[in-house]
């Protein structure tokens, strides 16, 4: 990835880092319901893995443990800037 696709310019906070996460957690910032919040494995360069709700969660559990085409659709990952996904992440992660 070069440097122009790790970020993104977002609306509300300017240049920020992209992350991806599933379209449940970005309905999340807009209706303030929680989901849930699940991440790959952090890697020391991200500090923001991908990340998606519990139905999700659920969807790659009933799906043998692995993302799938149908998880994948049902997730429909969303792009988000990194202080979003903080937003979201801390939203979610208290229930």
């Amino acid at each position: 990835m070069n440097e122009d696709e790790q970020y993104v310019e977002c609306c509300t906070h300017g240049k920020q880092q992209a992350t991806y996460v599933c379209q449940h957690v970005v309905k999340s910032l807009l209706d303030g319901k929680p989901r849930g919040f699940w991440s790959a494995e952090p890697e020391p360069e991200n500090e923001r893995p991908d990340s998606w709700c519990s139905a999700c969660e659920d969807k790659v559990n009933s799906d043998g443990g692995e993302w799938t085409d149908e998880s994948e659709a049902f997730a429909g990952v969303t792009l988000l800037c990194g202080a979003c996904y903080d937003r979201a992440k801390e939203m979610n992660v208290k229930n």
